[in-house]
């Protein structure tokens, strides 16, 4: 009797080893897809961020450009300026 009940006990034991080894794999499987899923999240997230790098640099870039324009123009603005002072101030001494 006692040997019957360690083989029921035993059978049980396997059975429920069994099952959990079961479960077990498809919990991976799960979780394995999951990381899969985030991986890829992450892959197009960090394709975004360097999308948004290279406009960023591009931008400012731009921006460099465009502010160095706008010097060069102040600069000859301010020589204009400075030419149409000189000749108010000598036709006033012509006078």
């Amino acid at each position: 009797m006692s040997n019957g009940f360690v083989l029921v006990l035993l059978r049980q034991l396997r059975e429920g080893m069994e099952k959990f080894q079961q479960e077990s794999h498809g919990r991976m499987d799960d979780t394995g897809q999951r990381l899969n899923q985030m991986i890829g999240s992450l892959d197009r997230v960090e394709n975004d961020l360097n999308e948004l790098k290279k406009h960023m640099r591009q931008h400012a870039l731009n921006q460099a450009k465009h502010e160095e324009q706008h010097s060069q123009s102040l600069e000859n603005v301010d020589k204009e300026l400075r030419g149409l002072k000189e000749q108010i101030h000598t036709l006033k001494s012509t006078r």
